[in-house]
């Protein structure tokens, strides 16, 4: 097979992978006919079906012809603009997620994969519902178990060897 270049920008993301998500155009009108599935589109030639190692190498290219064909103290611009825009682009998601979920919990190992939608509802049901002191008790009974068969160990090594 003889490669004879690709057509255009879409040909070469196609190649490594990257398909477009908006071309299926009854899951389009299922979704928009659906009001729970609201916002389930990507947008127009989005990202969401496109390879994380992709997307970096995409940028890592641009970067370069950009940065080859610009004076350095352009590039030192155009570069902190960029950061500055997607910093913006970070503070407003942060805010956008702090406004949907409210301020979250504090940490504490009671919470270990409570939002795990993976995860069985009894494990970490039963984890909650148990106090720190009934926690300290059941470690302090599970040290002594560990320091028990520590010795028991012991003593059949002490056997073997002799």
């Amino acid at each position: 097979m003889e490669f004879k270049g690709w057509d255009g920008f879409e040909d070469l993301l196609k190649a490594c992978g990257y398909t477009n998500s908006n071309k299926d155009n009854n899951s389009k009108k299922d979704c928009k006919n659906n009001s729970t599935n609201m916002g389930c589109n990507d947008i127009l030639n989005g990202f969401q079906s496109l390879n994380p190692e992709l997307f970096i190498v995409i940028g890592e290219i641009l970067g370069n012809i950009v940065a080859g064909s610009i004076p350095f103290n352009v590039q030192n611009a155009i570069g902190n603009w960029l950061q500055l825009v997607g910093q913006v682009i970070e503070t407003y998601n942060a805010q956008q997620q702090y406004f949907q979920g409210g301020p979250g919990r504090y940490f504490n190992p009671i919470y270990y994969n409570v939002n795990n939608p993976f995860c069985s509802s009894n494990s970490t049901s039963s984890t909650q519902n148990t106090s720190s002191s009934d926690n300290n008790k059941k470690i302090k009974a599970l040290e002594d178990r560990i320091n028990q068969l520590t010795d028991e160990i012991e003593k059949l090594k002490n056997k073997i060897n002799k």
